[in-house]
């Protein structure tokens, strides 16, 4: 592998810009320090929100920037205090994001960069941190850098992206990773679609212009990142192309570049094996857990897994998630509990919101909002269900670009709203907890329950602070007595946050 010196690097990124008409400039810190309080990024509690789908101010049936920050007011009194937005910048793809354009741009459907930077702003005013979905291992085939690299052999940009001369035919593969070069010479590596070509990681001037194009958002406010799809990052053939030993590595040299701010968050998407990743990305989502969490809400008893999950030392860096964009996560909650099971859902919503340290809900989930009909990725992305009126749910004064859940007349943020019984009255409920109780994202934890128990119940403490929290999985009233407290009294499918002195 060739090394560049620092000098070298920005020259050659500079002659390239001119080369390729965008943007891969060096960028120096600017805005190291944050604009929320010490500590944010060890409690928060985050809301996974596609700006496409949140809320349209327009009229044009897609979500923007003006129209999630008019939503930030409802997201500050729901008790979220982190938005991770899904990809936001120019794409490929028109939809979903994660075919990257142009990584220092904001998607022209969402407005302006003034726009975007006014969201931030709000966001900080109100005490709500905001994280980037970083799409590391691929840009979009109509990015500019690939559309130079595919050009010419010759192209300064060619070992950009991973190129062969003739088609590997790599074999196992129910699809073919590698792609013909549309009026171009050679094929190139897109693990996850023709429109997706990957990066080679393995160049170092890739890592640096990732590295500036984090540091371009953190200078703006950003206070971190999600890293998608890290598990692909190296390519060694085909039995090295997922969780290669040097992703772990990749992933350091970002997490470098994130610790040269204060205050900030990182995560890993990570599919399987987070625990690969753990030191390397500082957090990486426990996915898996949420299904063990839904059946024991269901079953009504603690299970031997999630008992597991919340004994592991690197249980804190691996926050809890019940759903999320992604389809292999699992089904809206309100389709795999059904309208019979909220209980069972408020339930699963408990242990996950208040048991992990920095826990991460999905738009939409507080109030129950189901699929859009159907149980794929674009299923579970619809418009957020602001009212009971069609078509929009509230979302646009238009017809919505997807159509929206096919609850959204029950399942609604008006129709929820003041009404503590609700879901929204429930997770509402669940966040005021974490707010009145900081130490359930700072504290030392110490699990009280065992497989086969009708109650979850734990401690978390830091000094004389200390909290002790109980739910009650089972559909009997259940008295919990416990590390010193006096007895508590839980109703069937419950919980409770109660302050104590360590």
């Amino acid at each position: 592998m060739k090394t560049f010196g620092l000098a070298a690097v920005m020259a050659l990124m500079l002659a390239g810009s001119a080369h390729a008409g965008i943007d891969v400039s060096a960028i120096p810190v600017t805005h190291k320090q944050s604009d929320l309080p010490a500590g944010w990024n060890k409690n928060v509690a985050f809301m996974e929100i596609f700006v496409r789908s949140y809320q349209d101010s327009d009229g044009d049936g897609v979500g923007d920037f003006k129209g999630l920050t008019s939503r930030l007011d409802y997201l500050k009194s729901l008790g979220v205090t982190g938005i991770w937005l899904m990809p936001m910048m120019p794409s490929g793809d028109h939809d979903h994001g994660y075919a990257v354009a142009d990584y220092r741009a904001v998607n022209p459907e969402y407005g302006t960069m003034a726009d975007f930077e006014t969201f931030v702003k709000e966001a900080h005013k109100r005490g709500i941190g905001v994280i980037l979905d970083f799409v590391v291992n691929h840009s979009a085939s109509t990015n500019p850098l690939f559309v130079d690299a595919s050009s010419s052999k010759s192209s300064p940009y060619r070992d950009w992206y991973v190129f062969a001369d003739q088609d590997p035919k790599w074999p196992g593969f129910q699809w073919g990773p590698w792609r013909k070069v549309k009026n171009g010479d050679g094929y190139y590596y897109g693990v996850f679609d023709d429109r997706m070509p990957d990066f080679n990681l393995k160049n170092p001037r890739v890592v640096q212009y990732l590295q500036d194009t984090m540091r371009f958002w953190m200078n703006k406010g950003v206070d971190g990142f999600r890293l998608d799809a890290v598990t692909m990052l190296i390519e060694d053939g085909p039995t090295a192309y997922f969780n290669n030993s040097k992703n772990p590595g990749i992933v350091a040299q970002l997490k470098a570049t994130l610790d040269s701010y204060d205050n900030r968050y990182m995560i890993c998407e990570v599919s399987e094996k987070p625990e690969l990743y753990i030191d390397a990305c500082g957090h990486a989502f426990a996915y898996g857990t949420q299904q063990v969490i839904i059946e024991s809400a269901k079953k009504g008893v603690v299970s031997e897994a999630v008992v597991k999950q919340l004994q592991s030392p690197m249980r804190d860096a691996m926050p809890l998630a019940l759903q999320s964009h992604d389809a292999y996560v699992g089904d809206r909650l309100i389709n795999q509990f059904g309208v019979n099971g909220v209980d069972n859902y408020k339930v699963a919503a408990a242990i996950s919101i208040l048991a992990s340290a920095t826990p991460f809900s999905y738009y939409g989930e507080e109030i129950g909002m189901s699929n859009g009909g159907t149980y794929n990725d674009p299923g579970l992305r619809s418009p957020m269900s602001w009212d009971g009126k069609g078509p929009s749910a509230g979302f646009s004064t238009a017809k919505p670009y997807r159509d929206p859940a096919i609850n959204f007349a029950a399942m609604n943020v008006a129709a929820e709203q003041g009404d503590k019984d609700s879901l929204l009255g429930w997770y509402t409920t669940l966040y005021n907890m974490r707010r009145a109780h900081p130490v359930l994202g700072s504290g030392d934890f110490r699990l009280l329950s065992k497989a086969g128990d009708p109650t979850l119940v734990f401690t978390r403490s830091r000094g004389d602070d200390k909290v002790l929290v109980a739910i009650n999985l089972s559909d009997k009233a259940q008295v919990v007595t416990a590390d010193g407290y006096a007895a508590v009294a839980l109703p069937p499918k419950s919980a409770t946050a109660l302050a104590g002195t360590k």
